[in-house]
């Protein structure tokens, strides 16, 4: 029986061209599906938050893309940096959580949205980005997504039935998708778990290098903890000479227990890890806070 899960996490950095940018990550991704040292081949990938164009709220609008509905194929889509993802996940037969790029939906707003392909090239999922990033630290950094982006409405958990993933596991995970910003919010990663089933969480971020050494690992490992979860926290890397948007970096793997299994440094690297999905079992029977909520005090309630 199956427990266990290998993955890998491509942290990198993107440059102010488009055709750039994806031959770039699709670069890392055939690395990343040859690990080193007799590692097992990964079963899932995935991208950091806008990874095909600078993190920078005044260029989303040029660098966004379409992205069709779940259920699509992608691999000829509209969206060329979703269709290099889609032709990737066919060609080494990989699940892709395919980060976060800018959409201009049919509304001609532009979101933050995350995408989760299959191994076919179909669009399983995609999350618009609920909590914008707009903050103001003295003497760090201030920015506002809002001045160009508009929040998603809605939690997104694609279903583990029928194993969409491809994982090969007794027990498929339920996935998450949170991005960024969104992790600061407990509710919603509570409602992934309690409501919606999920054991895997995935949040491809940006933090900075103000916020960052603050609370990349304290929420990551919170988030972790509140849900029994694994957490996958992919971040783009840390741009040399300090001109562009300061990633913090430090991509990471956390167990339901809130242990970090795997990290990288700040710079573009593969981050390698297996996922034992036995230990999510163990973690909610050692400390059952599922069955101990008091619902006669307290309710959490999806919208």
């Amino acid at each position: 029986m199956i427990t266990t899960l290998p993955l890998a996490l491509v942290q990198l950095h993107p440059g102010e061209d488009a055709t750039s940018n994806r031959s770039a990550a699709e670069a890392w991704m055939e690395q990343a599906m040859d690990p080193p040292g007799g590692n097992p081949r990964p079963r899932l990938l995935m991208l950091p938050e806008i990874w095909n164009a600078p993190y920078a709220a005044a260029r989303f609008a040029d660098y966004a893309e379409p992205v069709a509905e779940p259920g699509s194929q992608l691999a000829e889509g509209p969206s060329p940096s979703l269709a290099m993802v889609a032709q990737l996940a066919r060609r080494h037969g990989v699940s892709v959580i395919a980060g976060s790029i800018p959409e201009r939906g049919n509304d001609g707003r532009i979101y933050n949205t995350a995408t989760v392909i299959d191994a076919n090239g179909h669009l399983c999922s995609k999350h618009r980005k609920v909590h914008l990033f707009d903050v103001d630290v003295p003497g760090g950094i201030r920015f506002r997504e809002s001045d160009s982006l508009t929040g998603g409405d809605r939690l997104t958990v694609l279903d583990g039935a029928g194993d969409p993933l491809g994982t090969g596991l007794a027990e498929p995970p339920g996935l998450g998708l949170l991005i960024c910003y969104d992790i600061r919010f407990p509710e919603l990663a509570l409602l992934m778990q309690q409501q919606l089933g999920c054991s895997l969480i995935a949040c491809p971020a940006a933090f900075n290098t103000t916020t960052g050494p603050r609370h990349w690992h304290l929420l990551m490992r919170a988030r972790a903890v509140d849900t029994q979860c694994f957490l996958l926290a992919c971040s783009s890397a840390r741009p040399e000479g300090g001109q562009a948007y300061p990633s913090y970096g430090h991509s990471m793997v956390v167990d339901p227990w809130g242990t970090v299994v795997a990290e990288a440094g700040c710079g573009e690297q593969v981050l390698h890890a297996q996922l034992d999905f036995e230990q999510v079992a163990l973690a909610r029977q050692a400390i059952p806070t599922g069955q101990q909520r008091r619902h006669d005090v307290y309710q959490l309630t999806q919208v």
